[in-house]
């Protein structure tokens, strides 16, 4: 009889076949040859009706033969179906609920390969390979690892949905990172030995960025002291903008951050690096309004929400390894993984199976994507 049972197997067979199908459809199509026929060469567009024509009581795969045989024989005429609300809700379980619906030829793949897991899982019943204790073990990895990824989504839809008190209180909390400052920026390129001259000494390449500051300070156009800079340095392409733009806490290399510290008007220290000195004006300062930045901060709270309790769940317990089985704890010179347990038939002998994936070889899903902004929050 046909159970739509959440098999770790099959979670394996479905995300193959949904990201083998993604993977394809993004793929673009080739244009045809200039003076060819497209008419000829296009196939022909089948068009699937709605699903919903279909009633949720309605078979929707039909196994001819799927019944267990009695003293050898199988009855004759025997069949088993799934009807489309079965169908639905073993897919709607498996396909995670941001991807949307299971597109139709996914959907027929996946049906297909699920025919066939069916056929070879009863085959297996009928042996009593679902007793053997190496299964049994498989079993128990493949539910635990299934309830752990169960957990996983559990908190991320928990925590996608922070209360406007919550992202009020962050923002009050964080509001030197809601700080915008428009700014223009000098940059003056370390000078480089050349077969005429050495390079000059450290001291003597800052004090002239001193002096350009000083000029600045006392109103000599900037556009102005960033042609000279880089002329000064033999730099032959053009001088970078002065004009920066608006940026906000976080956008500038760590130790120029200072900068957002300053008023209106105000112009910088002399900071450098390796490759250059950098001079900063605040041109404007503005407080960025909530509205601007509402959604990124709730964003951010959904991922520290999550981190948060996972950090919680996971630090409850406390996991001692016995030295003398595992030996000492060596840092890892690999990404770390989990061991999967092993198919019969090495990687990839299950149909429809990725290679290397085990029962419950997929792995837990991320925590709420993470902002894309180019100010971090």
């Amino acid at each position: 009889m046909l159970r739509p049972t959440l098999l770790a197997l099959t979670m394996s067979c479905a995300m193959t076949s949904i990201g083998y199908a993604q993977m394809n459809s993004a793929q673009p199509a080739t244009p045809p040859a200039a003076g060819q026929n497209t008419a000829a060469t296009e196939p022909a567009k089948t068009t699937t009706p709605p699903a919903s024509n279909v009633p949720m009581s309605e078979p929707v795969i039909t196994l001819k033969g799927a019944c267990a045989p009695k003293n050898g024989v199988a009855p004759k005429g025997c069949v088993s179906s799934l009807t489309r609300q079965q169908f639905e809700e073993l897919t709607g379980a498996l396909q995670p609920a941001d991807k949307g619906p299971v597109p139709p030829e996914v959907r027929r793949r996946f049906a297909t390969q699920y025919a066939k897991l069916l056929t070879l899982s009863d085959a297996a019943r009928e042996l009593g390979l679902e007793n053997d204790p190496k299964v049994q073990q498989i079993f128990t990895f493949a539910r635990n690892q299934i309830l752990a990824e169960a957990l996983n989504q559990h908190y991320v839809a928990e925590y996608s949905h922070p209360t406007d008190q919550q992202i009020q209180e962050y923002y009050d909390q964080n509001k030197k990172k809601y700080v915008e400052a428009t700014l223009q920026r000098i940059i003056i390129p370390m000078q480089q030995a050349t077969n005429d001259k050495p390079k000059p000494d450290q001291a003597t390449q800052k004090a002239l960025a001193d002096k350009m500051r000083e000029r600045w300070v006392a109103g000599e156009d900037p556009t102005k002291l960033e042609k000279e800079a880089m002329d000064s340095s033999e730099v032959k392409t053009s001088p970078p903008d002065v004009n920066v733009g608006a940026r906000r806490p976080g956008s500038l290399p760590e130790a120029h951050e200072a900068v957002f510290d300053m008023k209106t008007g105000d112009i910088s220290p002399v900071y450098s690096d390796p490759a250059a000195f950098y001079i900063y004006k605040i041109v404007s300062v503005r407080e960025v309004p909530l509205s601007e930045v509402k959604s990124s901060i709730s964003q951010t709270l959904q991922r520290q929400m999550f981190t948060d309790k996972l950090a919680q769940v996971q630090g409850s317990v406390t996991p001692v390894l016995n030295d003398a089985y595992f030996g000492p704890d060596v840092p890892p010179t690999m990404p770390q993984t989990v061991i999967r347990p092993q198919r019969p038939g090495g990687p990839g002998a299950g149909p429809g199976m990725a290679p290397g994936m085990g029962p419950g070889g997929a792995p837990p899903p991320p925590p709420p994507p993470a902002n894309s902004g180019s100010s971090p929050q």
